[in-house]
């Protein structure tokens, strides 16, 4: 049995009588926040840029600890001491009680991913029962959640109502010897008036392709964020400000993509019907106004140098080739003129035929590098990784995409800010 990690009291991150405002929830200077199961800090790196100070990033992975470690001065205004290499399981929670105005966390997602052994509740690594515990012991005033899409499949739907019905009244908790559904059936019979308003939360959720918010990248994940009943907050849900048509209409009706780029036009990454309507110049794609094209690869990559090869020094950070890349059956990389498929960790190292750029019109791949998958994920150059490229690739394949993470945050602190006011 794990012996729990006791919080001290003295810890300048935890103390009730510190005087660095960087640590204290106070709705006139900095709100705060604590994010369990932090990664590579993709989130954490999004929600401090909308205005919320860290109390602690909780990691277990070495890699990303030495990657948060690293950047945790510089890019997050903490110091490395605030990064703790622990299991979520072993820390004791209570010295946070209160004390939170954010929980955010990415909980493991191989037992919900399509791409895994698909045992979801009943996966050893499912967390979304230990990040519901510590919202019911530290009683955040907003949580933020990022999963796979695999939690919105009909085999998980169930769970994923449980869950959310789980985060509404956290302080319900399970009995000993029931299921998660002997629990879920219990927690529909739940009413509101049964909690004070302060033990109960207003939730929602999203299903997004990141795409649709800026990122040069097709990655479709579930987000789940709630409101403390007692403040009054309404829920929300985020409008997309990409798409893909307006991308099209830059490309074929206006043509600016190309312009912008100093490049003939290429059809490679369009499907057959979109090739037929550009072929016969009957492409009739709408740009609806406000809303933005969708980011490229090209996009993100434009004006880098070539990447290093292995052994030499590069010239940009982390930005070194690593050889080997091969494309297979529905494995053949991402294009230049669109946005890249999914970053992928791999369960055994990185996938063979995936995170990978279509280099020439003659079918030529190489892997990204760590630089330009980290670009896909639009964290900054400046964000150093740590560790070999197959576990630099395997963090940002886990990663949040850093502006994904700033547009769900900054909604929640400017709601949070608004209703604290009114306190």
């Amino acid at each position: 049995m794990t012996t729990p990690v006791i919080l001290q009291a003295h810890n300048p991150i935890l103390s009730a009588n510190s005087n660095d405002s960087l640590y204290r929830s106070d709705s006139h200077t900095n709100l705060t926040c604590l994010e369990l199961f932090a990664g590579t800090g993709g989130l954490a790196l999004g929600i401090h840029s909308s205005g919320f100070k860290p109390l602690a990033l909780i990691e277990l992975n070495e890699f990303a600890v030495q990657t948060l470690k690293k950047n945790s001065k510089s890019a997050l205004g903490i110091s490395p001491e605030h990064i703790l290499e622990k299991d979520a399981l072993s820390i004791d929670y209570s010295e946070f009680t209160n004390r939170i105005d954010l929980l955010s966390g990415g909980p493991p997602c191989q037992p919900f991913s399509t791409g895994g052994r698909k045992l979801g509740p009943n996966d050893h690594r499912n967390m979304f029962p230990t990040f519901i515990d510590v919202v019911a012991k530290t009683r955040p005033k907003a949580v933020l959640i990022e999963n796979v899409k695999g939690l919105v499949r009909q085999c998980f739907r169930e769970y994923l109502d449980y869950i959310l019905k789980r985060l509404q009244f956290p302080s319900h908790t399970m009995k000993d010897n029931h299921t998660w559904y002997d629990h879920y059936k219990e927690l529909c019979c739940l009413r509101e008036s049964d909690f004070a308003d302060e033990e109960q939360y207003i939730v929602t959720h999203q299903l997004i392709d990141t795409a649709d918010f800026g990122v040069p990248q097709r990655r479709e994940r579930v987000i789940i964020s709630a409101f403390r009943k007692d403040l009054g907050i309404k829920p929300f849900t985020l409008t997309a400000t990409h798409s893909k048509e307006a991308l099209l209409y830059d490309q074929w009706v206006s043509k600016v993509y190309w312009e912008r780029h100093n490049i003939q036009p290429s059809q490679d990454h369009l499907g057959i019907r979109e090739r037929l309507l550009v072929s016969s110049h009957q492409a009739n794609f709408l740009k609806e106004e406000g809303i933005q094209p969708w980011r490229t690869v090209r996009d993100a990559l434009n004006n880098m140098p070539e990447p290093s090869p292995r052994g030499e020094e590069p010239s940009l950070l982390n930005h070194i080739q690593h050889p080997g890349a091969r494309t297979y059956k529905s494995h053949i990389g991402s294009f230049w003129d669109y946005p890249s498929k999914a970053l992928k960790a791999g369960t055994h190292g990185t996938p063979g035929g995936e995170n990978m750029l279509r280099i020439d019109k003659d079918g030529s791949v190489r892997y990204f590098t760590t630089r330009e998958a980290a670009r896909l994920q639009t964290f900054p150059d400046t964000w150093e990784f740590c560790g070999p490229w197959g576990a630099c690739i395997k963090q940002l394949g886990n990663a949040v995409p850093v502006e994904v993470g700033r547009l769900f945050a900054l909604e929640i602190y400017n709601r949070l800010k608004l209703s604290l006011k009114s306190y």
